[in-house]
């Protein structure tokens, strides 16, 4: 049964099907550098969940009332982020106080820190005394859904997350790796980017770990120990 969380509405696997919008951050600069790559994060959810998730994505701003109505906030960059100013700022950390997790995406892979230095300058700001750390691989994000051993997007520009954490709750998840751009197809279909160095493989491990982040972030309280958590350990392993 569906269960309310600091002004969230959630569910577990066993529940009905979750219908659920996939909201992306527009802000002055860079803000959508992978065109499409929500609306594929929404489609593979579809296809291997229960979670109905609508088809065209939601675009929201920091004034926006639609910013509280899920726990999941996409909010990709390539290159410097914008100042927000504080009203913003309380904006993102009464979001995540209500319970919800913040998805920053670095569409650079790697390749630049510029998007990371300033995402951890606004985490400072806006979550006073936190700070991203590397998020450890026993987390249960890895395996909230599929078995995840080494996080990858477009790049695996490292084999960690970094994350902000509150009891071991994510609140704020950074990914180095551009899954955005793992996603992303052309007009034509066809995926827009290359996975390096993994090809095909690569972009598989991306899209169960854009789906466990998603499940992550909408469903309550996920517990290692929980049985239908184990049962999906056993059958969505994947090598």
């Amino acid at each position: 049964a569906a269960s309310s969380q600091a002004g969230f509405a959630r569910t577990t696997p066993e529940a009905e099907p979750l219908h659920l919008a996939l909201p992306q951050l527009q802000y002055a600069g860079a803000w959508n550098p992978r065109p499409g790559a929500l609306r594929e994060w929404g489609l593979e959810t579809r296809l291997r969940t229960r979670v109905e998730v609508l088809r065209q994505p939601v675009v929201v701003q920091l004034d926006d009332p639609d910013l509280f109505a899920t726990p999941f906030l996409y909010v990709a960059g390539d290159g410097p982020l914008p100042p927000f100013d504080r009203r913003a700022e309380a904006t993102l950390r009464r979001f995540v106080d209500f319970g919800g997790m913040i998805v920053f995406d670095a569409a650079d892979g790697g390749t630049d820190s510029t998007f990371e230095r300033d995402v951890r300058d606004l985490v400072a700001r806006a979550l006073p005394g936190s700070e991203l750390s590397r998020l450890s691989g026993e987390h249960v994000l890895y395996r909230s859904f599929y078995i995840i051993d080494t996080p990858a997007g477009r790049t695996r520009a490292s084999d960690h997350l970094l994350a902000v954490q509150e009891e071991g709750r994510i609140k704020v998840l950074f990914i180095p790796h551009d899954l955005g751009g793992a996603l992303a197809r052309n007009a034509d279909g066809l995926h827009a980017h290359i996975c390096h160095p993994g090809g095909a493989r690569q972009r598989e491990w991306a899209t169960r770990l854009a789906i466990n982040i998603l499940l992550y972030a909408t469903c309550t309280d996920y517990k290692s120990d929980r049985a239908h958590v184990e049962t999906l350990l056993r059958s969505r392993r994947w090598k």
